[in-house]
């Protein structure tokens, strides 16, 4: 996928796999509370967001949460 930052990644991938982005973000374009999502291993919260910037080669993680007992 191509994009400058994390959210136009997010966009290409849902160009390519309808529906998917809807399970990723919520009404109002934020990250889902049970999904993290990684630009090369660091969490985008704690980075700049959707607004995290991507360069050719970074590698972009999606992990749903899991919880259970």
């Amino acid at each position: 996928m191509t994009g400058a930052t994390v959210g136009e990644v997010l966009a290409a991938l849902e160009r390519r796999f309808p529906g998917v982005e809807q399970r990723l973000r919520d009404e109002q374009g934020r990250v889902r509370p049970y999904v993290n999502i990684f630009a090369n291993d660091e969490d985008i919260r704690f980075l700049r967001g959707l607004e995290t910037p991507v360069k050719d080669g970074d590698e972009i993680t999606i992990v749903p949460a899991l919880a259970g007992g």
